[in-house]
């Protein structure tokens, strides 16, 4: 009797005359030939020593007339012209690809085939050259999951290949055995990102893990992401390599192992903000500024972080790195201003790093542009309530920016020698040295310079995630009331 897997090969066969590539010990030939499905087949395997076991069982089945035992590398020994089935089981889904690329008499065959590893690789190939799957199925058989591919060569032209076809073909999620081998192939894949996550291959490692979580919702299943994960794709979107000394920045509050379904995104993780993600049942809240950045002396629900732990609400802030990333902050600054007024970027504000990383951009300036007319510009892009300028009377011709409470830095901006300054927390005293400088100055505050990000990074886990919710808070909102 066939063990399972070899079993569904044998479901798939469906003409009269067989050739099993890799035989072994021709198992599956003996059961095709003994049970009458089959009435003659070829054996094949590229070593002579489980062809003899092939014979002898052959013989012991009493079927040996009816079965030609041949020694041959795939199938290139193999007289395919009277064969209406080829079996290629029991062997990686590479090697499988690599026996039909070197065949051209494939056309109008049956073929079965039964990958024990990289089954990806297999559907790849078949879909990009000229193959159609017909039927997928897939087995347990203990602790072990198997599938099997009845496909045919047709030279059919393909358009670009769905989505997870590579790694779930044409497996039907209403039978129960394809769920359970969709699901360790997924654990697979799974497992094989988290280590490369933890060995410091965060791109690579989250990349596997969001396919894993991918292919577990397609079985009907639910995501199984974790802080952990989370915080390796905001790592990618803003490398924590780029911290500045000092700041704090990462999981702040809670368990990296917990797990992620819903989560919260703000500039400010606000005692407001953690009594909302509470509510809503969210167990994250990403956050551009830090939920600690001075020192606790005492514990209390009146401070946000302690809140948040009570309610077992994990906290992630990037606030350095998210600054200093390419398609962070201030490049989206820089993106918002170049659409009005045209922009060519000629260094960072304010190198940190070696490589000259840092806080914002000195930029030159294409179309011109008036004081009180960029004013004007600025309160539209930041949806400012206010912005306070200083009117130098000189056209911009180069300016400087950078996001939040960069006031104290306009000498920086002035020994750059930039027409206009744009930032948040302008202090009394940076006015003045403003006018007597001569640069343009703007305030378009804190808040506004900054929250631009959290659409950014809504939309960022959007594309890539799916099963988990991404929302923005309602709390997140300027802290600042005016009257105008």
């Amino acid at each position: 009797m066939l063990d399972k897997r070899l079993a569904l090969c044998a479901e798939m066969v469906k003409g009269k005359f067989v050739c099993d590539v890799g035989t072994d010990h021709a198992y599956l030939v003996s059961e095709l030939l003994t049970s009458g499905k089959c009435t003659a087949a070829v054996a094949a395997d590229i070593n002579e020593k489980p062809l003899k076991a092939a014979e002898k069982n052959l013989h012991d089945a009493g079927v040996s007339d009816k079965a030609e035992v041949i020694l041959s590398d795939g199938l290139k020994n193999i007289p395919l012209d009277k064969i209406t089935d080829i079996v290629i089981a029991g062997m990686g889904g590479e090697l499988i690809a690599k026996i039909l690329s070197e065949c051209d008499e494939l056309q109008g065959k049956n073929l079965i085939l039964q990958p024990m590893t990289r089954s990806e690789k297999l559907i790849k190939f078949l879909y990009e050259n000229g193959f159609e799957i017909i039927s997928q199925k897939a087995v347990s058989d203990g602790k072990f999951f198997y599938t099997a591919i009845n496909a045919v060569k047709n030279n059919s032209q393909k358009k670009d290949m769905p989505p997870l076809f590579e790694y779930l073909g044409k497996l039907n999620f209403s039978d129960s055995e394809a769920v359970k081998f969709a699901r360790f192939e997924a654990e697979s894949i799974l497992n094989s990102g988290r280590a490369l996550r933890d060995s410091g291959r965060s791109a690579e490692g989250i990349k596997k893990i969001i396919l894993a979580n991918k292919i577990i919702l397609e079985t009907g299943g639910k995501t199984m992401y974790t802080v952990k994960d989370i915080f390796s794709f905001m790592d990618v979107i803003a490398p924590m390599k780029n911290l500045h000394k000092g700041d704090n920045s990462g999981l702040i509050v809670g368990d990296e192992n917990s797990p992620v379904t819903k989560i919260l995104f703000a500039l400010d993780i606000t005692c407001e903000a953690v009594r909302e993600a509470a509510e809503i049942g969210a167990e994250l809240i990403i956050s551009h500024h830090p939920v600690i950045f001075h020192p606790l002396y005492n514990l209390n629900e009146n401070d946000p972080a302690c809140l948040a732990l009570k309610n077992n609400i994990s906290c992630i802030c990037f606030h350095s790195p998210l600054d200093m990333a390419d398609g962070g902050i201030n490049d989206i600054i820089f993106d918002m201003i170049d659409g009005y007024i045209k922009l060519k970027k000629i260094s960072w504000f304010e190198p940190i790093h070696p490589d000259g990383r840092g806080y914002g951009f000195l930029c030159s300036v294409k179309n011109e542009i008036m004081p009180k007319d960029l004013a004007r510009l600025l309160k539209g892009i930041f949806k400012c309530t206010v912005v306070r300028f200083t009117d130098s009377g000189k056209p911009i011709k180069k300016l400087a920016f950078c996001s939040g409470g960069g006031g104290s830095d306009l000498p920086l901006a002035i020994e750059k020698k930039a027409d206009a300054y744009i930032t948040g927390d302008v202090k009394h005293d940076t006015w003045i040295t403003a006018r007597n400088n001569g640069i343009a100055l703007y305030d378009c505050g804190h808040f506004h310079t900054e929250d631009i990000v959290i659409p950014y990074l809504i939309k960022r886990f959007s594309e890539e995630f799916s099963g988990i919710e991404f929302i923005h808070a309602k709390a997140d909102r300027d802290p600042v009331e005016y009257i105008i």
